[in-house]
């Protein structure tokens, strides 16, 4: 998707994190502290969540064994919910929610294979951003991995529309390099949203400059709705931008011009992620959300339209900095 990698020299093999990062912060929705480590994965891992405060108790045999119960691949067919936020879950019915952010980090700073463990329900929100994510990264740095780096790359259009809303994406040329353009538009009732666009052609520069730090957002009015359904009760105004009748409440106002296009960029980046690789298409996005965005990925599954495509080595360079 991006790839913010600035050392080329290991070419086009996969990445994982040098060794482990930690953190800890609230959930979201949940209002619980957690604690959650990146650690190193090896090659044909992709990112897999592990609910360590449900590992069991016993053997080396039997926890090897509650492993598998406990952990949770990222792909689309493992999206159990969409509301506020994306929730993956494995056929044992354990789950991790809210994962948006951390997938764009992954797919921003060109993060291949890891494992992140957890002691909750839900990826602590941080500042609401990717960043605090992508920080941990850098802090950390890439290993190559000794297998290639690959690419999904769109061989026939996918659409998927919901109401007003739609995702549709067409394939790049055959003499195009494997990039990721995206074009985002949201448009919202309060005036301090309005109608905002977006279009990045997924240079590893503007996800840092330009995503990586957009805040999640909300209406004041909805937060009552969202508490009483189980929701937000961690949010405030330290992770989340809240508006009003055309105001943004948060002292400081925003991070730069359009910021809540950019979040939902974001979002969109960290959900198609959940594909385990780059998706190297033409993407424009009309209003887009969490239920299209992984409707969208599991189309792009479910109708054969992309094929796995290993990034050629001799073009290391430019496809590390741009897809």
């Amino acid at each position: 998707m991006f790839d913010m990698t600035e050392d080329m020299s290991a070419g086009a093999r996969a990445m994982t994190v040098r060794t482990s990062v930690s953190c800890d912060s609230i959930g979201l929705h949940t209002g619980r502290s957690v604690s959650m480590t990146i650690m190193p994965a090896p090659a044909g891992t992709g990112i897999l969540f592990r609910r360590r405060d449900l590992l069991a108790n016993g053997t080396a045999a039997t926890q090897m064994t509650d492993l598998e119960r406990i952990s949770i691949k990222a792909t689309p067919m493992a999206v159990t919910a969409t509301t506020l936020g994306t929730v993956i879950s494995n056929r044992h019915g354990v789950s991790v929610s809210t994962v948006e952010h951390i997938m764009a980090a992954f797919a921003g700073c060109g993060v291949d294979h890891a494992i992140v463990e957890l002691d909750g329900p839900e990826i602590p929100i941080m500042d609401g951003s990717a960043e605090p994510f992508v920080a941990m990264i850098d802090s950390v740095g890439l290993r190559p991995l000794a297998t290639s780096r690959v690419v999904w790359r769109l061989n026939a259009p996918v659409i998927v529309e919901k109401g007003d809303s739609v995702i549709e994406a067409v394939p790049l040329g055959l003499d195009e390099p494997s990039t990721t353009e995206i074009d985002v538009t949201v448009a919202f009732n309060d005036p301090a949203i309005g109608r905002q666009h977006l279009r990045i052609d997924g240079h590893a520069a503007d996800f840092r400059s330009a995503i990586a730090a957009a805040r999640t957002f909300c209406d004041l009015k909805d937060v009552e709705m969202m508490r009483a359904q189980g929701l937000a009760l961690g949010g405030s105004l330290d992770n989340a931008i809240v508006v009003s009748d055309g105001q943004v409440l948060n002292e400081g106002g925003l991070r730069f011009d359009g910021e809540f296009v950019r979040h939902k960029a974001l979002d969109l980046i960290g959900d198609l992620y959940l594909l385990g690789a780059p998706l190297a298409a033409r993407i424009k996005a009309v209003k887009p959300g969490h239920d299209l965005n992984t409707r969208f990925a599991r189309a792009v599954i479910e109708q054969g339209a992309a094929s796995i495509e290993m990034v050629p080595a001799g073009d290391a360079s430019d496809q590390r900095a741009r897809a």
